[in-house]
């Protein structure tokens, strides 16, 4: 009998039993199944699966960091609680599973007959950004990780350091980027155009090496990283500009926040300004959510049939203080007041504190409950979770430019989105804090309440104790150093479901190991 490994169960990566004896005779063979294109696009379809399904996961930090006066039921998350973090549900799992399919497609693509350098460039690209991405979310995410060799090592694996894990997701990054058309020339297995945005193409590579070195850049001294800050900095504005510039593909920002918020409310018309977004499958089952779990916490009346006013407090998970967005948006002709919150003129108070209602997801899916006194009840918000648009980019540049000491460029980044928003441009009375303060609170008021970035916002601008709360606030220069602002390493790295060591290379952060 021939061993053969299956991508669909990835302990592979890190190392348990995922090997499964199969009679050739019987089925069709690991050697065998990548003899077409049909046959090679599954795996392809696998690593959309697993981009869509775990990109979006990242529920302890989004917690940790999100702008929010309440979340419900996860106080001491957001405390930073040592042992509330440790017991929390969090893996990184289906990031080694995003890694093994997509090295399993560049392991065998070579199998596939009659395939045109076309067609191949375009699915090993999306293995190559699916292998970027993942990297770069580890290393972001859990700091040291493991770096797997292929899809057919099945070893104890050690872990690599953080700045090697970046290394090897800019490498893999600049081969989509190499390897990928712009976005309106992506066409599938049948020659029809592709329209959504969570297929990989140049622009949405050239984003992430944006990210990556944004990222690198931000936290060289604090981690003391071997590598050239500056320079960093200087490849992050490379590529963004790249984006901004068209050369990776055409993007264009929304004219006016009410326009985003229709494009955000709309996953059927591709939203101009979105250059990577996780799309949301409503049909797979009647329990499937959206990707975006940040943007459907903050849902609540009237987007919600099943709630009144006065159930917001109790119902809606991530909730906002009228006071809270007034301090945030000192300025009172920005347009996103209106556009990002329902009836901003409007007093919404329920015993005695005024809320602020987000309204920047208009559709919300409701289905049948007999047993909710309005018939039905809320499922999710009606939306893909748009990962990075061109805003982000433009922030991300201003952000960058800004730490090299360009001003002026990183004014004008700022200003593009400022005027868009019908606000008053840098400098103005209400800008006290300094221009690195403004580009903070910029990309606070943009994104508020549409996704996961802040926690990483925080972290590349060295505000851990100025924005999170509890225990971030006492964090000495030591813990952090042994791990304090990433995830403890997950159980499952190194132990089966019944407890037994499948990996006895790996450590827990110091800091972490304290409080087992």
């Amino acid at each position: 009998m021939r061993k053969i490994i299956l991508g669909s169960v990835l302990v592979c990566s890190l190392l348990s039993s995922c090997n499964l004896d199969i009679e050739p005779e019987n089925s069709m063979t690991y050697r065998n199944s990548f003899n077409t294109e049909k046959e090679l696009n599954a795996t392809t379809t696998s690593i959309q699966y697993y981009i869509n399904s775990t990109i979006g996961s990242n529920f302890v930090l989004s917690m940790a960091g999100v702008l929010a006066d309440n979340v419900q039921s996860n106080t001491q998350l957001r405390e930073w609680n040592p042992r509330t973090v440790l017991s929390n549900d969090y893996s990184w799992k289906g990031l080694y599973d995003l890694i093994f399919e997509s090295n399993l497609l560049l392991d065998n693509i070579h199998r596939t007959k009659d395939l045109t350098e076309e067609r191949a460039n375009y699915h090993k690209g999306q293995a190559e950004f699916a292998l970027g991405l993942a990297y770069f979310l580890l290393a972001q995410r859990y700091g040291d990780a493991i770096i797997t060799e292929n899809s057919s090592v099945i070893k104890a694996y050690d872990q690599s350091s953080q700045a090697d894990v970046l290394n090897t997701a800019i490498i893999h990054a600049k081969k989509a980027l190499d390897l990928l058309p712009t976005w309106d020339k992506l066409t599938d297995i049948n020659g029809v155009a592709i329209t959504e945005r969570q297929t990989a193409s140049k622009g949405t590579a050239a984003t992430l090496l944006a990210q990556i070195y944004a990222w690198r850049g931000s936290i060289t001294g604090l981690y003391h990283l071997n590598n050239d800050a500056q320079a960093d900095y200087q490849n992050a504005i490379k590529y963004a500009s790249d984006v901004i510039a068209g050369k990776d593909g055409v993007y264009r920002l929304c004219s006016t926040p009410e326009e985003l918020c229709e494009y955000l409310s709309n996953e059927k018309s591709p939203n101009p300004e979105a250059i990577f977004s996780l799309y949301f499958d409503k049909t797979r089952s009647e329990n499937v959510a959206s990707p975006n779990e940040i943007a459907r916490n903050f849902v609540s009346w009237p987007v919600r049939g099943d709630l009144t006013l006065a159930d917001l407090p109790s119902e809606t998970p991530c909730q906002l203080y009228k006071s809270t967005v007034e301090a945030l948006f000192p300025d009172a002709t920005d347009k996103r007041l209106h556009a990002f919150f329902y009836e901003w003129d409007t007093s919404h108070e329920v015993d005695g504190q005024e809320y602020a209602i987000m309204y920047k997801f208009r559709k919300a899916i409701m289905d049948p409950d007999q047993f909710s006194p309005s018939g039905y009840s809320y499922r999710t918000i009606d939306a893909d979770y748009v990962y990075w648009r061109l805003a982000d980019l433009y922030l991300l540049r201003a952000e960058c430019y800004q730490k090299l000491g360009d001003e002026a460029h990183a004014i004008a980044d700022l200003n593009v989105i400022r005027a868009r928003a019908g606000a008053l441009l840098y400098p103005s009375t209400y800008d006290t804090e300094g221009l690195k303060k403004a580009i903070f609170l910029e990309r606070e008021k943009e994104f508020i309440g549409e996704n996961d970035a802040r926690y990483a916002d925080i972290i590349r601008n060295g505000y851990v104790k100025e924005e999170l709360n509890g225990k971030f606030k006492l964090l000495t220069n030591q813990d952090i150093q042994g791990g304090a602002l990433f995830l403890p390493l997950p159980a499952d790295s190194w132990q089966d479901k019944d407890g037994h060591i499948i990996n006895n290379k790996l450590r827990q952060k110091p800091y972490w190991q304290a409080y087992k």
